[in-house]
């Protein structure tokens, strides 16, 4: 899981514009060549330096198998199925207690009012009790109630929430208590397919998995190979990286992701736990490693680029930019350039040409 995050990372800084984002620039003037361009992409960490590039042609990366087994298929359909279980009352039960799942609707009103994202609609809607999903004593103040029973829960939003203008707020819900269930795994075929997937037919919708799973298959071998690629070549050669710099870059992803845990009401530490299942001892020590990967890669390319005399074609250019843009969101081809500058969007269309060139060369072992 970790080694993936940190490729993911090293390939939108390397194809994208993750590691010069900051330095921006203005448009080209009359006459700028993309060869150029070329010798900045290393001006990025004017403090670190390549000492000797190694072999960056014909280096080893292991191969990845990606054939799609029915193991992998029927994995997907069994967590299909979990995710729309069906709700079975259980005779008999009629008083609810923790650990119970409860069928309910429920209504939450702010000063009287209902609020936005408080209510279920009349849909029902399933709660394991204990689970933890609802604010502190709602899941506690079905315990002991029966079966058919409507009841108001006074409670209070915690403040920070992650919807400001409820933190904090004193607000009823009305809870209606339909039934207490179990969940049963359906059965996989035809019906439901029909209702879930969109599909008309079991087959159908297995065909379009297999398909699917394939292609990303094939792009997360692609996109692995290109980092052990170039992680190949970093191996291989010598360098002399700026604490500073490293320090930077580090900082830098480090707020990036407080600002993620702030838009849930979050300490960071929580953030990572929660939402990405990771200590922050892990995430420190993968941030650390991101940060000396992009600094070497970056060495790395530039030296690759000049020794290669790899450049972009004004065809090129207008292409990747085009790509660019459109991959970013970006208002139009021009908006774009305008944002980072011709010379920023060509460092990193060179970058990306570098990449493909050792990736296209290494050897599969």
């Amino acid at each position: 899981m970790k080694k993936r995050w940190i490729t993911v990372l090293a390939l939108s800084g390397m194809l994208a514009l993750t590691a010069a984002c900051g330095k921006g620039g203005d448009a080209a003037e009359e006459g700028h060549t993309a060869r150029e361009a070329a010798g900045d992409i290393a001006a990025e960490y004017p403090d670190s330096s390549l000492t000797r590039l190694g072999k960056y042609e014909g280096v080893e990366v292991a191969a990845i198998d990606t054939e799609v087994t029915d193991e992998e298929i029927q994995a997907q359909i069994d967590y299909l199925l979990a995710s729309y279980p069906d709700s079975v009352p259980i005779e008999g039960k009629t008083v609810v207690e923790e650990g119970d799942i409860v069928n309910i609707d429920y209504v939450g009103r702010l000063d009287g009012e209902e609020f936005e994202g408080g209510s279920s609609g009349g849909a029902g809607f399933d709660l394991e009790i204990g689970s933890g999903r609802f604010i502190d004593g709602f899941e506690d103040g079905l315990i002991g109630k029966e079966v058919g029973t409507t009841v108001d829960l006074p409670l209070t939003f915690p403040d920070p929430y992650t919807s400001p203008d409820l933190a904090g707020q004193d607000v009823v819900f009305e809870v209606t208590i339909h039934a207490i269930v179990e969940h049963v795994t359906p059965e996989w075929d035809d019906a439901f397919a029909k209702e879930y997937t969109g599909f008309d037919t079991a087959e159908a919708f297995e065909e379009e998995l297999r398909t699917s799973l394939q292609q990303q298959k094939e792009a997360d071998a692609a996109a692995q190979k290109e980092y052990e690629a170039m992680q190949a070549v970093i191996a291989d050669s010598e360098f002399e990286c700026s604490e500073e710099e490293l320090k930077s870059i580090r900082d830098s992803l480090t707020q990036e992701y407080e600002m993620y845990a702030s838009y849930y009401g979050m300490e960071l530490d929580d953030y990572l736990l929660q939402a990405m299942q990771m200590s922050r001892e892990d995430f420190d020590s993968e941030i650390e490693g991101w940060a000396e990967f992009q600094v070497k890669a970056t060495l790395v390319m530039d030296a690759i680029a000049k020794a290669e005399n790899i450049t972009v074609t004004e065809e090129e250019y207008q292409t990747g930019l085009q790509t660019l843009a459109d991959e970013n969101g970006a208002e139009s081809a021009d908006a774009y350039e305008e944002q980072y500058g011709r010379e920023t969007v060509e460092n990193n269309l060179i970058r990306g040409k570098v990449v493909d060139f050792v990736t296209e060369q290494a050897v599969e072992i």
